[in-house]
């Protein structure tokens, strides 16, 4: 089994999120049945963030309510302003506090601006807390490249975060990670299915997403051939990948998380992924759902 390898993000429990959500924002029930069965599971780790909306005092009801404690990977993000009278490590204590644990396992900066502009601010009380016990790992969530090889000239980053998935794939992104390994930085990858994108139709793709058709036909026929569903080979496509620690997937029912799980034990042609490897996307623009215009 594989699961194990999963993190299981959290933002689906504090926003509407994702382009084919047709659920909304997950219920306190589902919440409860969705983190039982991670657990169950092998799926220790969750990820949630300061901006993912409720999603931290959520997380933390269900540690009040339960005897399966998760480790935590949670995010500032200066979405508010940030003053001389802000205090990174009362930010911390709180979400701490929120979610009902005793540490946490990571605490990154939201996105590589954040990073560049307060980390030589905080990292003195982030070191503090660190060597307190209250953090394991400082780390950053990155979306390029050259987001990362600049986070690699920073001895302190123990975890990058970034997008890896059958587009945003080896040909892209291996260089660049196996020198973070080669530095021994923790590598979780996100948007292993790309928001959803992968499920859709290609008949109903519009707007600019016009310009990944092809791309995406071309993995629809890779899956055909190898007689591979798109769910298991999107997610065994970068679990299988020796240079990936972890691999984050939301979900926004217990349906999806069983077919997640079971998608990870599935026995197919592993040969897929050296196709998929060299696959090579022209506009890398439009691998980031920020920039989609539908």
């Amino acid at each position: 089994m594989n699961s194990n390898k999963l993190i299981l993000g959290t933002v689906q429990f504090g926003l509407d999120y994702g382009i084919n959500n047709k659920q909304g924002q997950v219920s306190e029930r589902s919440i409860k049945e969705i983190l039982d069965l991670a657990f169950e599971n092998g799926i220790n780790i969750l990820d949630t963030a300061e901006g993912y909306g409720d999603s931290q005092e959520r997380i933390g009801n269900y540690h009040k309510n339960s005897s399966n404690i998760f480790n935590i990977v949670t995010k500032f993000h200066a979405s508010t302003h940030i003053d001389a009278s802000f205090d990174i490590k009362e930010r911390v204590l709180s979400d701490i506090s929120l979610l009902r644990v005793e540490k946490l396992y990571g605490y990154m900066f939201h996105s590589f601006s954040d990073f560049n502009k307060y980390f030589d601010v905080f990292k003195e009380d982030l070191f503090e807390l660190k060597s307190k016990g209250f953090i394991h790992k400082i780390g950053v969530s990155v979306y390029t490249n050259a987001e990362l090889e600049k986070i690699l000239e920073t001895k302190e980053i123990e975890i990058i975060q970034l997008p890896y998935n059958l587009l945003d794939n080896d040909k892209l992104r291996g260089k660049s990670i196996r020198k973070a390994k080669e530095k021994g930085i923790e590598i979780h990858t996100r948007s292993a299915f790309l928001q959803g994108l992968f499920f859709k139709p290609v008949s109903s793709l519009s707007g600019n997403l016009l310009g990944l058709k092809d791309d995406i036909n071309n993995i629809n026929r890779l899956g055909e051939s190898h007689k591979i569903k798109m769910a298991s080979c999107a997610l065994n496509y970068p679990v299988s990948k020796s240079y990936i620690d972890k691999v984050l997937i939301g979900v926004d029912s217990l349906e999806q998380l069983k077919n997640n799980i079971k998608a990870t034990e599935n026995d197919f042609d592993k040969s897929i992924y050296e196709k998929i490897d060299c696959i090579q996307i022209k506009n890398t623009k439009l691998l980031n759902p920020s920039n989609w215009k539908i």
